[in-house]
């Protein structure tokens, strides 16, 4: 098979066919068939693209979303929307994507299949035998991301399409106690709100055995403990959790879990994406947001372009104000202002008033200097003497 990248082509057996027609198609299957597809196949779906095709179809909703859209802290989270998980794709497409998104993501997780087709073995007949299968009911999102998450692995040095160095931060700053939860659940791990002494028991043991404290009379000492015994246990030793389970030991005892269970991953040396792939880059007014979505919706979401438009707009104003200062008040337009604050009060009429101030205005009193005032100072003087 061929991707001719300039041209959107694909050659199959030596026929050209466009990507979108592929595409198209390939969309038509249901979760259910690409699941069995990829079981049956050595190399599975790498969950990096998985996530491209979700940011994708998510890319046009967004720009679609207004105040009433989503709560206050659901737009707040959006503002890491570059960074999100595949977990919180699928959680913001549960909540904005419509059917039509739902394709979009669908046929866009092919598109980028079929780019990638090299890297994970995609060949002639496989794509062929896709193209005419018979076509099966397209299961709900939710169910469609189930049937997809069993085939798709991680890249190594990843984790849920985020690179797992920088989990713990992203957990810490993202994610609230209850989706952490949640995040455990996707890939078999219940921890509940608190943990009963049996539980926190196991996970005693098991941080001890990673580190290689575990003796035989520790075991049995621990199984013996109250559950506070436990608690303190774990606080001297710095295991990072307890029985109460705070969102900081939530985290540790989570990243602890996915480090033991060692999950298989996919070798790709580059997973090859393209434009509509990449993630919205754009604002959010949180200051436009009502929980209570009262009166009008507002536009909330702010994209590069609507930036520099705003800007030019901005400098249109600007270069007006220089353009057309405000005129300079004559001395009759002082004049008749005067009048009609003083006019009221005086007992005379306003013509006579004019030639007044006119008057008043127009002579100039004589300063008084210091020769002056001097002079007749002398002018006394000489007048005592006589």
């Amino acid at each position: 098979m061929e991707y001719i990248t300039d041209k959107e082509i694909v050659v199959i057996f030596n026929k050209r066919m466009g990507l979108e027609t592929i595409a198209s198609k390939l969309a038509l299957l249901s979760g259910e068939q690409t699941k069995k597809f990829f079981t049956e196949r050595p190399t599975k779906i790498p969950r990096k693209i998985n996530a491209m095709a979700l940011t994708s179809a998510l890319n046009e909703r967004i720009k679609t979303l207004d105040s009433h859209s989503l709560t206050r802290d659901a737009f707040a989270n959006l503002e890491s929307y570059e960074s999100f998980t595949e977990f919180q794709l699928q959680s913001l497409f549960e909540k904005i994507g419509s059917e039509e998104d739902y394709y979009l993501y669908r046929k866009n997780l092919w598109k980028l299949l079929i780019r990638n087709h090299m890297g994970i073995n995609l060949q002639d007949g496989e794509v062929t035998r896709l193209i005419n299968m018979k076509k099966y009911k397209v299961e709900t999102f939710s169910s469609y991301s189930k049937a997809i998450f069993s085939v798709t692995l991680d890249l190594s040095k990843e984790f849920d399409a985020y690179p797992i160095n920088k989990l713990e931060e992203l957990l810490r700053d993202s994610f609230s106690q209850e989706e952490i939860r949640m995040l455990g659940i996707k890939y078999g791990f219940d921890i509940p709100a608190r943990l009963k002494k049996e539980d926190l028991y196991l996970y005693v043991r098991d941080m001890m055995r990673a580190k290689k404290k575990l003796t035989l009379l520790l075991g049995r000492e621990l199984s013996n403990m109250t559950i506070t015994q436990l608690n303190e246990f774990c606080k001297l030793q710095g295991l990072g959790i307890s029985s109460v389970l705070k969102k900081e030991e939530l985290i540790n005892l989570f990243l602890f879990l996915v480090k033991q269970a060692k999950f298989a991953h996919i070798e790709a040396k580059t997973i090859i994406g393209s434009d509509f792939a990449a993630p919205l880059k754009f604002r959010v007014d949180l200051d436009a947001i009502d929980n209570f979505k009262r009166g009008k919706a507002k536009k909330v979401i702010y994209l590069e372009e609507d930036e520099v438009d705003d800007f030019d707009h901005l400098e249109e104003i600007v270069e007006e104000e220089i353009v057309k200062p405000k005129k300079k008040k004559s001395q009759e337009d002082i004049v008749t202002e005067v009048i009609q604050k003083l006019l009221p009060y005086l007992n005379i009429d306003e013509e006579t008033a004019r030639l007044a101030i006119n008057h008043g205005i127009s002579v100039q009193q004589p300063k008084k200097t210091s020769t002056t005032k001097k002079t007749i100072v002398v002018q006394q003087k000489k007048k005592s003497r006589n």
